[in-house]
């Protein structure tokens, strides 16, 4: 049967990675508690138990495969990472700093420590941190030392190897420190202590499950008959009593008008108001007169729209600042119900802060959106056209960047393939949402580059790990799963301090960023299981920027330190 496999992936070896992906996704999915181990480290794990029949992939395959995972990561955090170096977020920043250093010298102890070599050591970082851009980062700072062809295949080897296993210690240490630890360290109560911070930005509500919504929407439409009160006058003139409501038809005598500000109107007049659900009910009946069933003559269309925040007139303000500097005419009849920051809600309240490249979900009818969306950025583009001309002079530029190097210690120091692929994702990707008229890459094609590159490079290096990774196993025995941890745990407990006495950043906020300072996913959807809000997400999504560059991009300095 083996024999049959090996001969069968020999003639094939594509055929190897596709069935990695096929049973590490399904793996993946395996969930013990709330610790899910992910399709990535299982992939990996997969993908080295096939490579035991010696499986050999074209390594051109692996370098594309994580040109185009690193590629669309910068790109779609490239506007946030622009966005997040302002005096707004300048603690959080500080903190995912702090984090970065303190993780490569703890990996820099461990190696030292343990006797590790470049490629374990680089396998530690990028699995501990779960940072795993890393991977690839590394392994090209190890393609260009003065080593022997089979030393270098040997220490890249070990760096798949150190990865699969420091990956799930990592990955649970985190999840377990943020959401769990953390909390008590700081003395608080986790969900309590999210709901006033929520009370104290004004507002706030927590993602519902896939496939859910709110039943009561947020925004509605109701028909009112005009009482002899507000006989007679203006549109303008009750709008502005009516803070946040819209009227936008008028039906009189059977037959639809024109609205305009200074439309007088008269009793009888059915007119359809909307607003805020909470507005509506409380505000409009008492001044405009009662409510009717009766919806003949009305014609009213509403529009969803997902605008993508580019004016530089909005980003870094809060919610409540925009509301004063804004055109009422501008934002007349047009309401935000939801904004996600990479991919992230965040709560829509007062005090929030709108970011460059958050994207607002704004609601209305067609004319009062498409006016407001001008304002905000540019539309959520449709997700069946790619710019590949845009995209594929962002690769040719990343690969350009990696060529670069200075020569130091008798080898080329430069970003390789990640690191300049990384680069020109953050440029491409913040030239788009400067400049949306080119360059489209809609979100779902980004996110697919990112997961599938991803998953065939992991696949790739498991599979040419396979055959020595039993033997490191037994080597190394309990140091990489005690590396794991403290490569985790140790930079966080430091972050967690010196967030809390240093910068006394708020509770919520920290707990966020200490999921973030580690691009942990994971970790954080379990800190909002445990918080039942969306709030630590605002301490989340800039460290969560940063670390993905500074951690990639500190792969080569362990290659070079160790």
């Amino acid at each position: 049967m083996l024999g049959h496999l090996h001969a069968f992936f020999s003639a094939a070896p594509l055929a190897a990675i596709a069935l990695a992906l096929a049973l590490g996704y399904l793996c993946g999915r395996i969930r013990v508690g709330t610790f899910v181990l992910g399709p990535v480290a299982a992939t990996l794990l997969v993908a080295i138990a096939i490579g035991q029949l010696g499986v050999k992939v074209s390594v051109e395959v692996k370098t594309l495969a994580f040109a185009l995972f690193i590629y669309a990561l910068g790109y779609m955090i490239g506007p946030q990472f622009v966005s997040s170096l302002g005096r707004a977020t300048l603690k959080q920043v500080h903190l995912t700093i702090v984090s970065s250093i303190v993780v490569v010298l703890t990996v820099w102890a461990l190696a030292k420590g343990f006797s590790l070599d470049k490629g374990t050591a680089a396998g530690v970082l990028a699995g501990g941190a779960t940072e795993s851009a890393a991977i690839g980062t590394a392994g090209d700072a190890l393609a260009a030392q003065p080593l022997p062809k089979q030393e270098i295949e040997r220490l890249t080897s070990n760096i798949g190897m150190a990865y699969a296993i420091t990956y799930l210690f990592g990955t649970f240490t985190v999840i377990f420190f943020a959401s769990s630890i953390a909390p008590r360290l700081l003395g608080i109560d986790i969900a309590r202590a999210s709901h006033q911070y929520e009370q104290e930005l004004g507002g706030g509500k927590s993602q519902l499950p896939p496939g859910q919504f709110e039943a009561l929407r947020g925004v509605i439409v109701r028909v009112h008959v005009i009482n002899s009160k507000s006989s007679g006058r203006t549109v303008q003139e009750l709008e502005e009593e009516l803070v946040g409501v819209v009227i936008e038809q008028v039906v009189r005598g059977g037959e639809s008008i024109a609205v305009e500000p200074s439309l007088s109107l008269r009793e009888g007049d059915r007119v359809a108001v909307t607003g805020r659900r909470s507005q509506v009910i409380e505000k409009v009946e008492p001044v405009l007169g009662p409510e009717s069933i009766d919806s003949s003559a009305m014609n009213l269309i509403a529009e969803v729209r997902d605008v993508v925040v580019t004016n530089r007139n909005i980003a870094g303000r809060t919610i409540a600042e925009i509301s004063t500097i804004l055109d009422p005419q501008v934002r007349r009849g047009a309401f935000v119900v939801s904004l996600t920051r990479l991919n992230q809600p965040v709560p829509i309240a007062p005090n929030t802060r709108v970011a460059v490249g958050d994207v607002a979900r704004v609601v209305g009818a067609p004319q009062d959106v498409e006016r407001a969306s001008k304002r905000i950025g540019y539309p959520v583009p449709p997700a069946d056209r790619t710019d590949f001309l845009y995209f594929g002079l962002g690769l040719v530029s990343g690969f350009a960047l990696g060529m670069l190097g200075v020569p130091f210690r008798g080898a080329s120091l430069g970003l390789g393939t990640g690191g300049g692929c990384l680069i020109a994702g953050l440029v491409f990707g913040w030239l788009r949402a400067r400049h949306p008229t080119f360059g489209q890459l809609p979100a779902a094609a980004a996110l697919y580059l990112k997961d599938f590159g991803l998953a065939v490079f992991v696949a790739c290096i498991g599979l040419a790990t396979g055959p020595e990774a039993l033997k490191q196993i037994v080597k190394f025995g309990a140091v990489l799963p005690v590396a794991g941890i403290g490569v985790s745990l140790v930079p966080g407990l430091i972050s967690l301090y010196y967030g809390k006495y240093v910068l006394k950043m708020h509770p919520v906020v920290l707990c966020g960023s200490l999921c973030g300072r580690q691009a942990s996913t994971p970790a954080l959807n379990a800190l909002t299981l445990a918080a039942g809000s969306n709030a630590p997400v605002l301490g989340y999504t800039v460290p969560y920027t940063l670390a993905n560059v500074l951690l990639t991009l500190a792969g080569p300095v362990v290659v070079l330190i160790s």
